[in-house]
């Protein structure tokens, strides 16, 4: 048989708390970052001739309108 001590039995208890804490720390992180990792970032876009506000993809400058079809810059912050 087996025996056990006392302070080994309350350093497995607590080792198994805080491995089982830390592991669903990292699996939220994990399926976070993953989650927002999917999100491409947008630029918003203001068009003169129809004052339509509409969003692309950050990669272009220029961008055309969907409402009228002229060809706006990117809004600058």
């Amino acid at each position: 048989m087996i025996t056990l001590d006392v302070d080994i039995l309350f350093l497995l208890y607590l080792g198994s708390g805080f491995l089982l804490i830390f592991t669903l720390w990292f699996y939220s992180e994990w399926r976070d970052s993953n989650r927002f990792k999917a999100h491409e970032p947008k630029v918003i876009y203001h068009c003169i001739k129809c004052s339509c506000i509409y969003t692309g993809s950050q990669k272009s400058n220029e961008l055309e309108c969907p409402e009228c079809g002229f060809v706006n810059g990117r809004l600058r912050f």
